[in-house]
């Protein structure tokens, strides 16, 4: 089932003096129960892609799809904080809540009940290998890659089914990358998650479904 449909999509910053063109005529369809990797280099518009599917930004030019409706006419609030979740580069965690906090926060805006909240929280956490020790801490009080793992959390815990997750085991070391990509993939062959992974490390788009590569703004697929 297609979750998500590109239909030549284009995408400019432009400042007084120029324009740059980030996404180039991108067509593609992505499906429920799947893990894509984009990959690329620096600067080949991959990250641009990523917001454009979270709805951070609109096309120039082109549509994106989400079921069939024109992400265009949605309302983005409602767009990400029930069907798109997206993990963050840089955690986007909230500083003056707890580690439990800030999981739970999103099923909350969601009218999850407090007490499923929490053990849904407990669990993801704990899966991620961030026992009860850790719950009452600050972000502060984390490693980059504990805080990396708490964003993860908090976006799976939320149970949405498109998972748009920019570098997520950037900050992780060979153990916590091979259990972070096994659980994505649990999100998407198990669950039915369209899961898409923003990544350099050519090790996790290996273990993806599909490998999609930005080059100059432009999207290729890469055979497996």
């Amino acid at each position: 089932m297609c979750v998500l449909s590109l239909q030549q999509v284009s995408f400019a910053y432009r400042t007084r003096y120029q324009t740059v063109y980030a996404v180039k005529e991108v067509s593609c369809a992505l499906e429920a129960g799947a893990l894509y990797a984009l990959v690329g280099k620096s600067g080949s518009g991959k990250t641009t892609l990523l917001s454009l599917l979270a709805g951070l930004e609109k096309p120039d030019t082109g549509k994106i799809l989400f079921h069939g409706n024109d992400l265009r006419t949605m309302d983005m609030d409602v767009y990400r904080r029930v069907h798109a979740s997206v993990i963050y580069q840089n955690f986007n965690l909230f500083p003056f809540m707890t580690v439990l906090e800030n999981v739970m926060y999103p099923m909350i805006l969601n009218k999850k009940a407090k007490e499923q909240a929490q053990t849904r929280a407990h669990e993801t956490l704990e899966q991620l290998g961030l026992g009860a020790n850790y719950w009452r801490r600050m972000p502060a009080m984390l490693s980059g890659g504990e805080q990396q793992r708490v964003a993860i959390a908090r976006t799976i815990a939320n149970d949405a089914k498109l998972i748009l997750a920019d570098e997520p085991t950037g900050n992780l070391d060979t153990e916590n990358t091979r259990n972070i990509v096994a659980l994505l993939k649990e999100m998407a062959h198990e669950h039915g998650c369209t899961v898409v992974v923003v990544t350099h490390d050519e090790d996790v788009a290996n273990e993806a479904d599909y490998v999609y590569r930005m080059d100059s703004g432009r999207l290729v697929v890469d055979e497996k």
